[in-house]
Formats: structure tokens, C-alpha cells, sequence
């Protein structure tokens, strides 16, 4: 999953782009109150685990784009 990927899918759930902060983008969800920073440099798998778990968004549901 890369980079684009995963914010397509923190969009879905109704995250959105708050700013720019020095190496990443900062996403906020105004129902949940949870804020989660995506890098924009040296994005990898692990990185894109990392945010779905934070954002609480399941990999495996139909509504994450694999």
C-alpha cells in the first residue's frame, strides 16, 4: 500500500488535510478528535500499518482501498 493509498482511505473515513508540517502532512478527524501525521518522504509499508491502526481502519474491510 503506498502513500496515496492510505490517504485515499483516511479520506473515506473522513480524515482530512489540516497542513504541511516539516516532513509530513497532518490529517485530523473532527468526529473521532485524533490527529495522524503521513510522511511524505521514505513512505513505506510499515509506515502505512502504522497510520490505518492509528486512524483505527481495518486493512482487510471492504472500504479500504487495497
Amino acid at each position: 500500500m503506498n502513500r496515496r493509498d492510505v490517504i485515499k482511505a483516511l479520506e473515506q473515513h473522513r480524515y482530512r488535510f489540516i497542513r504541511h508540517g516539516g516532513n509530513h502532512d497532518i490529517y485530523f478527524s473532527f468526529e473521532t478528535k485524533k490527529t495522524i501525521p503521513v510522511k511524505r518522504h521514505d513512505f513505506n509499508d510499515t509506515d502505512a500499518k502504522y497510520i490505518l491502526k492509528e486512524a483505527e481502519i481495518s486493512k482487510g474491510r471492504k472500504d479500504v482501498i487495497q
